[in-house]
């Protein structure tokens, strides 16, 4: 029998408190998290996501399939579901550096949810309640601002947000590129940007390949 989600969380964030203290396990209070601006100048540049990886061209012939990638399904959450997020406040640079990525990923949570999609984003204070945690990586290579994931069956998951995502240029407009990146979270793709007719809604129920839901 496949361990529940809960229990193999709880057991990962056990052994983090062991090995690295319990401070490890601080999350940003959400009294802290303010609203940012939605008023903000272009990206200086496209950032690069990771979250959906490419495919050779070779393989595939049509530019949706290499959009698509070479998996036989496409996750998606079950209607009226709410996915629980956190944002822990060590591993950045300053506290305020954790501060600010929060409350752009908030921003950016709450867009979607005005978008009535289906799925809901909801803040809670402690990982052991989250579906997954907004954490800090200290890479500075390629244009890479984000990385996510897609619906899974992972007691905890992880969104991560990368050093150049506090450059002066790009600082401001990080909710922007998260807002992207939450689409992935809830199972979304990127050759359904390529049909201009098609609605947010209708790509939460898109089929393009098999879909498996999670609650």
């Amino acid at each position: 029998m496949a361990p529940d989600a809960s229990t193999t969380r709880e057991a990962l964030l056990q052994l983090t408190a062991q090995h690295l203290g319990p401070e490890a396990l601080t999350t940003v209070e959400d009294s802290r998290i303010s609203a940012v601006s939605t008023d903000t100048e272009p990206l200086p540049l496209s950032p690069v996501c990771i979250t959906q990886e490419s495919v050779p061209r070779n393989l595939k012939s049509d530019p949706a399939a290499i959009m698509v990638g070479l998996e036989s399904e496409i996750p998606r959450w079950e209607p009226g579901s709410v996915v629980k997020w956190t944002a822990w406040q060590m591993g950045y640079d300053s506290p305020a550096d954790a501060t600010h990525a929060a409350a752009h990923l908030k921003q950016a949570a709450e867009a979607w949810n005005k978008a009535d999609v289906g799925v809901n984003f909801e803040f809670v204070a402690l990982a052991k309640d989250a579906n997954f945690v907004l954490s800090m990586v200290v890479i500075r290579e390629m244009c890479l601002l984000v990385s996510a994931y897609f619906p899974n069956r992972k007691g905890l998951n992880f969104l991560y947000v990368y050093s150049l995502a506090f450059r002066p240029d790009f600082r401001k407009s990080l909710w922007k590129v998260l807002t992207h990146e939450l689409g992935h979270v809830l199972g979304l793709r990127h050759e359904l940007a390529m049909d201009p007719n098609l609605s947010v809604s209708k790509a939460m129920r898109y089929k393009l390949a098999r879909k498996i839901h999670f609650r």
